[in-house]
């Protein structure tokens, strides 16, 4: 929000610089974000006419124009403005002009013909941000003069209002908090306006008081359409606004003062003089200011007359409505609409506005009046309008104060303060809340009513440490005490995961927890029903809650996919939401992202080797080890959404609840995606694996002896399994195999013969008491030799 220091102090005295005022407003809440000083212009732009313009031989944009400086001796000029037309009073940069940062006006040849001087635009002077021609000075400006003489200099600060504040979006807001902090009173303009007593000449209805609580609507005559006063226009470039007539400047300037948006109507131009405030229809169309052709639903709030849509509320005017030089009859609306509604309605249809902005941020039903009344006043003054009758005030719902009841010792427990009833009373009402009760400690007010942000006595405190100064609060060292139990910690479980995740080697994502529809069901059985959508999304994109953590693993493999990053190894840890049974649901789940190289660190064959599915696999189980699960699951072949058939599998706790589902990912999920390597996925439930049935942690000492390590060698069928000679292994009940270890895998039909291939595993046996001796352990391992012979029929080697 930008604000002119010239404007400001029209409404209160300001005893402080620009610098200091943005240092004191920023204790209260609204920080500057720049200080521009403005009308700055340089010595030696003189006012001069244009005598003669003539098209530059060389250009087609270009003109050359004859230029009196006021000497009576002509200069030469090209120019490359549209408006350079003969008889104009210009602005005129001569030679020698320092504009600074090293640009001096200089005698210059462009395109091969002289150009002394520069002919400058308002934005050249600093005075705007108007740049689209030369700045027109009035015709009975003396020739010759400075025009540092017509234009006093002024200081625009621009402002970051927070969203709860939207009372800073206007001149008189800002007036309000350094009235606060000086303790003078907020002085605003007399309004007398020209009124003709006549019956009502235009009719005014709500069919939506849910989404317009009021709407004021005043009828003027005689409206003579023409330029803005030079006061005004001025105003209005200070802060960025272009002027375009005095009806249109009139509607910007109360947006500006008051924060307040209106629309000026065409009444010849309404069917039956009629405004009714309703819904869309189901595919109504409308043709917006600027040419925008809009198909609106029952969820857009359309001004309409008695025929046809006029204006998009609170967004923007209808072109079969809109003002013109025409224009002698006018009907002005102030209205109060939905803030909700028109954020949704502008973000749906793409059209944001200055007046949206506002209106999205709330615009106080009591605001109204005061800006129809600024108005009107204005155009009396200005285009010489004369008000038809009484404003026509539609008021279906009005504003009520809230009451809110501090206690001063909270307050002052909250910021460690040490005021009184007394001081808290006077601090608040200075802010402009009334004290309507001070009893003992408490503090009884009335909230004003263009405060939407106060409703606790917290939002109190609040005021009273921006009045005092944040910087008045003590500071103090945070008191910490012992915790309970860690089976009381909420966070514990996805701290345990995490560092759990973080040992296999995996590198943690985070992303937002918001998607859009198409997003959170890819990869999911689940139907749109089923997901839970945020009541007012900022947009379509950001809509819904996700249910699984896929969305964001397959932006970030995407993202570093299209950087050159191919070998990934990640996970990332959330919260999922979903709808089960008609009621949401929450869960905290893992999810793992593998693809690349396996040792993209190493060299030669092994910098080659691809991750594969085991790999995501062995992650996982020993993920479920550390989790004390050990022999306490199975894995299974699954089929599953996110995952290809056939290169799927589930993890299945003995209560047969599904802990992890791991996979190939699906390739409607990677299309698109550059992939060198496949992608391969894991979703774990981590609430369910820390349900899932395992036996009590039991303390084991290390062991006093060192074991003896043996390696076996066989040659067995192809379709042997691991787990199937880890099982045999263990069922032969030798106590002393502490562990065995597959170190080694061969397959060459040739060699072998046709479905077998070559097993070789590193056995270890330890006794907990003694040191084996070889003796013994050779007679452990031909036992375990032979017992694989006859329940496996290995061949050994």
């Amino acid at each position: 929000m930008k604000t002119s220091l010239k404007w400001l102090r029209d409404y209160t005295d300001i005893p402080w610089s620009a610098q200091e005022l943005a240092d004191r407003l920023t204790t209260v809440g609204l920080e500057p974000e720049s200080i521009e000083e403005t009308g700055s212009i340089p010595q030696g732009v003189i006012t001069a006419r244009i005598l003669s313009r003539e098209p530059h031989p060389n250009s087609d944009h270009m003109s050359i124009c004859m230029v009196d400086p006021g000497t009576g001796e002509p200069v030469q000029i090209v120019c490359g403005a549209p408006n350079c037309d003969a008889g104009k009073i210009v602005p005129l940069a001569t030679l020698g002009t320092d504009f600074g940062e090293g640009f001096v006006i200089k005698k210059s040849k462009l395109r091969g013909v002289d150009s002394c001087g520069m002919m400058c635009s308002a934005r050249e002077l600093g005075l705007s941000q108007d740049h689209n021609g030369l700045l027109i000075l009035p015709e009975d400006t003396p020739l010759g003069i400075s025009v540092r003489e017509l234009f006093s200099g002024d200081t625009v600060i621009d402002w970051e209002v927070t969203p709860n504040r939207p009372d800073w979006l206007s001149h008189v807001g800002v007036a309000r908090e350094i009235c606060a902090l000086t303790g003078n009173s907020l002085s605003l303009p007399p309004n007398p306006v020209k009124v003709r007593p006549a019956e009502p000449a235009a009719s005014i209805r709500i069919d939506a008081p849910e989404f317009c609580p009021r709407y004021i609507g005043r009828v003027f005559e005689n409206v003579t359409v023409g330029p803005s006063p030079d006061w005004m226009r001025e105003r209005l470039e200070a802060v960025g606004l272009r002027s375009i007539n005095n009806v249109v400047d009139i509607t910007n300037y109360i947006m500006l003062e008051y924060g307040q948006p209106l629309h000026a109507f065409d009444l010849e131009n309404l069917a039956g003089r009629q405004i009714i405030v309703r819904r869309a229809q189901e595919g109504e169309g409308i043709t917006t200011l600027d040419g925008t052709k809009l198909t609106l639903t029952p969820e857009n709030l359309l001004i309409a007359d008695g025929e046809k849509g006029v204006a998009l509320a609170g967004i923007m005017g209808g072109e079969n409505s809109m003002i013109t030089d025409k224009t002698t009859t006018v009907l002005l609306e102030a209205a109060a609409f939905d803030r909700t509604n028109i954020r949704l309605s502008s973000r749906n249809l793409g059209k944001a506005t200055d007046a949206s902005y506002t209106y999205e941020r709330g615009v106080a039903p009591e605001t109204c009046a005061l800006a129809s009344e600024r108005a009107a006043s204005l155009l009396c003054q200005l285009a010489g309008a004369t008000q038809v009758g009484d404003p026509i005030d539609c008021y279906p719902r009005p504003w009520k104060s809230e009451t809110i009841t501090a206690s001063t010792r909270n307050i002052n427990d909250l910021l460690g303060l040490s005021l009184t009833p007394e001081e808290v009373a006077s601090l608040l009402n200075r802010r402009g809340i009334q004290v309507t009760r001070q009893e003992g400690d408490e503090v009884t007010v009335q909230t004003p009513w263009w405060r939407f942000d106060l409703h606790a006595p917290v939002d109190l405190a609040e005021e009273v440490a921006q009045m005092t100064g944040l910087d008045a609060i003590p500071e103090a060292t945070p008191v910490a005490a012992l915790g309970g139990s860690a089976k009381d910690d909420c966070y514990l479980l996805q701290e345990d995961t995490r560092h759990r995740l973080m040992s296999l080697g995996l590198d943690e994502v985070m992303n937002y927890t918001l998607w859009s529809q198409s997003q959170c069901l890819a990869g999911t059985a689940l139907t749109p029903e089923q997901l839970l959508q945020v009541a007012n999304p900022i947009s379509q994109d950001t809509a819904f809650l996700r249910p699984t953590l896929l969305p964001g693993l397959l932006q970030v493999v995407a993202h570093n996919v299209a950087h050159n990053q191919h070998d990934l190894s990640l996970f990332e840890m959330g919260r999922i939401f979903l709808r089960e049974n008609e009621a949401p649901v929450e869960r905290l789940q893992a999810g793992i992202a593998l693809t690349g190289c396996r040792h993209p660190e190493r060299y030669g064959k092994e910098k080659g080797e691809a991750q594969d599915f085991y790999d995501l696999k062995g992650m996982v189980e020993s993920y479920l080890d550390d989790c004390q699960l050990a022999g306490f699951t199975r894995c299974e072949v699954a089929e599953h959404p996110a995952f290809q058939k056939g290169a799927c599998a589930r993890i299945v706790a003995k209560n047969k609840k599904v802990l992890a589902y791991l996979g190939a990912a699906a390739p409607v999920l990677t299309k698109g995606m550059r992939l060198r390597n496949p992608l391969f996925l894991a979703l774990i439930d981590v609430e369910a694996v820390a349900n899932a049935p395992h036996p009590a942690k039991k303390f084991q000492e290390l062991p006093h002896f060192p074991g003896v390590e043996r390696d076996i060698s066989f040659v067995a069928p192809a379709a042997l399994t691991n787990q199937q000679v880890l099982d045999a292994i263990r069922s032969l009940k030798i106590d002393k195999v502490s562990a065995v270890a597959l170190f080694d895998l061969f397959q060459d039909d040739k060699v072998l013969g046709e479905g077998k291939r070559s097993m070789a595993y590193t056995v270890t046996y330890q006794d907990p008491q003694r040191t084996l001796t070889d003796d013994e352990v050779n007679q452990l391992q031909e036992k375990l030799r032979q017992g694989l012979v006859k329940k496996l029929g290995v061949e050994l080697r």
